[in-house]
C-alpha cells in the first residue's frame, strides 16, 4: 500500500495491514458485523495546544491535497445515537471513491472494494490524527464507517459542498462520489467559513429525481413533498450499491458543468419573470 509522507518528514505508515490495535474497535454502520480497529500510535498530549498557525494549516492542506479538507466549529448537534464528546470542532476529510467500486455494481465484489476503502481511509485518518497529536493537539477520530456523527451535514457545514436529494454530500472536488471521515479537535482558531457557497445545489436538486428513479431498492421516495430515505432497505453499505451516485448529473457531468447549466436556467427564468 502507498505510504504518505508529509513535508516535515512525518511518515503516514498507517496504511499497512499489520497495524497494532491499541484500543476499542469501531463498529460499522448499517447493522453489519464488521469492525475496524483503532490504529492510533500516538497518545493524546497531556497539555494540548488550542491554537494552530496559518503556516501549519497551509502545509497540512498542501500535503493532503489529493483529499478535500474542511473545518467546523460547533458540532454538538451533529452527533448521532446520543453520543457526546468533549470536542467542539472538527477537521473534515473526504476521500474520492475509486471508479472500480462504481463499475463493479452492487454485490460481493463492490462490497469488498468498499470495505477495503473504509479500512484504508480509516487507517489514514488515524495516521493524520497521530500527526496532529505529535504536534501537540488533542484529537478523537470519527471513523468513516461508524455512526457517531452525521458526516454529510458535518462536511456541508464545513462548506465542502451541499447535501443533494440522495442525502449524499455533493462537492466541487468529488461530486457525490466520496467517503467522509473527521478528526474531532478543540482548536479554537480554525479557518471557519460562515456561509456555504454551494447552497444552489439544493435548488438544482429540486428539478432532478435521477437518484430516486434509479434506486433499485426504492430506499429513496417522496412523502409530503419531502425526500424520505429508508436506511433499512438501502444496500449501499451492505452490497456496495452506487446507483444513486452513477445516476447523479454531478457524477456524469461534473460540478462545474452542472453549475453552468443551473446558472443559465436561472438567468432565463429570471428574465421570464421580469417580462411577465
Amino acid at each position: 500500500m502507498r505510504v504518505l509522507l508529509m513535508s516535515d518528514g512525518w511518515n503516514f505508515d498507517g496504511l499497512v495491514e499489520d497495524v497494532l490495535v491499541k484500543s476499542s474497535e469501531v463498529t460499522a454502520c448499517c447493522g453489519d458485523d464488521l469492525t475496524f480497529p483503532d490504529t492510533s500510535k500516538v497518545e493524546n498530549p497531556k497539555d494540548p495546544k488550542y491554537e494552530i498557525s496559518k503556516e501549519f494549516l497551509e502545509n497540512f492542506e498542501e500535503d493532503l491535497n489529493e483529499y478535500d479538507i474542511g473545518y467546523v466549529n460547533g458540532i454538538d448537534d451533529l452527533f448521532l445515537h446520543d453520543y457526546s464528546f468533549d470536542f467542539k470542532s472538527a477537521i473534515v476529510i473526504s476521500h474520492e471513491m475509486p471508479q472500480e467500486i462504481l463499475d463493479a455494481g452492487a454485490g460481493i465484489e463492490a462490497q469488498d472494494l468498499n470495505n477495503d476503502l473504509y479500512e484504508n481511509f480509516g487507517e489514514l485518518t488515524y495516521s493524520i490524527s497521530d500527526y496532529l497529536r505529535e504536534n501537540g493537539y488533542e484529537t478523537f477520530v470519527a471513523h468513516p464507517r461508524e455512526e457517531k456523527i452525521n458526516f454529510s451535514k458535518l462536511a456541508e457545514r464545513a462548506n465542502m459542498g451541499f447535501i443533494g436529494k440522495s442525502g449524499l454530500l455533493i462537492s466541487p472536488k468529488f461530486g457525490p462520489r466520496q467517503k467522509i471521515s473527521a478528526i474531532l479537535v478543540n482548536i479554537e482558531n480554525l479557518p471557519i467559513t460562515e456561509t456555504n457557497e454551494h447552497s444552489w445545489i439544493k435548488e438544482y436538486c429540486k428539478t432532478c429525481n435521477s437518484c430516486i428513479r434509479k434506486c433499485p431498492e426504492k430506499a429513496l421516495s417522496y412523502l409530503d413533498n419531502e425526500v424520505q430515505f429508508n436506511e433499512n432497505i438501502c444496500i449501499g453499505c451492505s452490497q456496495g450499491c452506487t446507483e444513486c451516485i452513477k445516476a447523479c448529473p454531478f457524477y456524469k457531468r461534473g460540478y462545474d458543468k452542472v453549475h453552468e447549466i443551473f446558472k443559465k436556467i436561472s438567468e432565463k427564468r429570471e428574465k421570464k419573470n421580469k417580462t411577465n
